[in-house]
């Protein structure tokens, strides 16, 4: 097998995962929140979003380094454990910090709105959580991508089984949703472990060896280090941006916005499956000195993941009150202005990934580290002025976190491809008629259905013509999916070539 059919192999099964998860995660979007209400879900994910901050701050920059070495040398498996040591000392730390912090007043100014008893339990799932994501971050740089995605799969079924019991069988409440999200967290964990323990990973002697641990502090020192003040500036002001609409807008607000977010991370979804393969692809190919390689790729599948996300992006952003009516109900159908503009996050979040990760995979975190600097710096005075001038809540979180995402792929995009020596402007131009293409078919489709009153299937079948415009276009225009009709003809021959020979 080609290294192009690997990495094409690898994306096609992480995105199967993708959509299932995807798919049960709308049915948990669907339940949740209204039966939680918009202040419970808000507590929820303000504790949920500020542990997260925290964890990511003690984070600063090592778990990629952590998977960008690893990637790059799976033999060196004293990674893991001196990564576990790690964790377990940030772990402590924050305990510390919080036990502390109940002895002061700057309890309540710091988690407004939020009953003292779920401090530390959301403190907790914030650990899990983080721990999740390096297991996932392991697997990737091992390349057990088949295994690991149905395992997600199948604990994704378990997950909507254990959501529906609690629902229909317990009184489901704040603390219930903290019950069911820990269960299901340790699950993950005990299940990648076991796989990992079977893939010889996790070895009988992987906590016996000996962990240089000043060697490895001096290691990801010199790697983190240019990106530690960037991580701490980010990280401080993802707390900020939270803490000012828990403060000024109070829960509400923040179920509001977490909401739209989280509708609109469902576009994410079908990209982010490709983003750790072609990290790990850039990490080996600047180790193996393949300059040409990488910018193969970068080519190829930057643009081409851009109008993946774009098409779904675009469809929830103009449907965005039908969505929110039909998944949560009136109860949030303030959210749905929020989440006509957070829906469009996704199309450059993916940009900021992908070129994000070129700058680990060859050293540059200095330059990324300043990149970052300066639109987080910009995104404060949008944040003051979007939610504490203008008052406007979820919305206004949503321009802040939209306006700065576009400046910060936008200058990252420069100094990469500065860095691999191409052209930026075929960038450019594309994300300007990829864009009004999606947004062109969008319009058409929904004008074309308007006439049907039931709203599930207005939306059922506005989607469907959606992505049959969308279908005739790239036949048509190609190139908005960064392809061509050769490339086209030669997929569907060799498909139908295959079904021949399966028959």
């Amino acid at each position: 097998m080609s290294a192009e059919e690997s990495l094409k192999k690898r994306y096609l099964i992480k995105l199967l995962s993708n959509l299932i998860n995807g798919a049960i995660n709308i049915l948990f979007l669907a339940l949740v929140p209204k039966a939680l209400g918009p202040v419970a879900y808000g507590q929820f994910s303000y504790l949920q979003q500020l542990f997260s901050q925290l964890f990511g701050l003690a984070d600063a920059g090592t778990s990629m380094a952590f998977f960008t070495k690893l990637s790059s040398h799976p033999q060196r498996k004293e990674l893991i454990s001196f990564y576990a040591l790690y964790m377990g000392v940030v772990l402590i730390a924050i305990s510390l910090f919080i036990y502390l912090l109940y002895t002061t007043a700057l309890t309540q100014t710091l988690f407004p709105n939020i009953p003292k008893e779920y401090i530390v339990i959301g403190m907790g799932l914030g650990f899990l959580t983080w721990l999740n994501q390096i297991f996932i971050k392991i697997s990737d740089a091992y390349a057990l991508t088949v295994s690991v995605e149905i395992l997600k799969s199948i604990h994704k079924f378990i997950s909507l089984g254990l959501l529906l019991y609690f629902l229909y069988y317990l009184t489901f409440d704040l603390t219930a949703y903290f019950q069911f999200n820990y269960i299901v967290s340790v699950l993950f964990i005990a299940l990648a472990s076991l796989l990992f323990v079977r893939r010889n990973v996790f070895s009988s002697n992987l906590w016996r060896q000996r962990i240089h641990i000043v060697q490895n502090i001096k290691e990801f020192a010199h790697y983190s280090h240019p990106i530690l003040l960037f991580s701490l500036v980010g990280v401080g002001i993802g707390m900020f941006d939270i803490w000012l609409l828990q403060s000024t807008g109070g829960a509400e607000q923040t179920g509001f916005y977490t909401l739209a977010y989280s509708v609109a991370a469902v576009s994410f979804l079908f990209t982010s499956s490709m983003t750790p393969i072609i990290t790990r692809e850039f990490a080996r190919s600047f180790t193996q000195g393949d300059m040409e390689k990488i910018r193969l790729h970068f080519k190829r599948y930057i643009p081409m993941l851009y109008s993946v996300a774009a098409f779904f992006a675009v469809f929830v952003a103009l449907e965005a009150d039908h969505l929110i009516h039909l998944f949560s109900g009136e109860k949030f159908a303030l959210a749905a202005p929020a989440l006509s503009v957070i829906a469009l996050y996704p199309i450059h979040q993916t940009y900021g990934q992908l070129s994000g990760s070129l700058f680990f995979a060859n050293g540059n975190t200095s330059q990324y580290r300043n990149i970052g600097l300066f639109t987080s710096l910009i995104g404060v005075i949008f944040t003051f002025i979007f939610l504490y001038v203008l008052n406007l809540g979820s919305l206004g979180l949503a321009y802040k976190m939209l306006i700065t995402q576009l400046i910060g792929v936008s200058i990252q995009l420069y100094f990469n491809t500065v860095f691999l020596k191409i052209k930026i402007a075929p960038f450019l131009f594309h994300q300007i008629y990829a864009l009004l293409f999606f947004i062109l078919a969008a319009f058409v489709s929904i004008f074309v259905t308007s006439s049907i009153q039931t709203p599930w299937i207005n939306l059922a079948v506005c989607a469907v013509f959606y992505a049959g415009l969308t279908i005739i276009g790239t036949i048509i225009f190609p190139q908005i999916f960064a392809t061509s009709r050769g490339e086209i003809k030669r997929l569907f021959f060799k498909k139908t070539k295959d079904t021949s020979v399966d028959a």
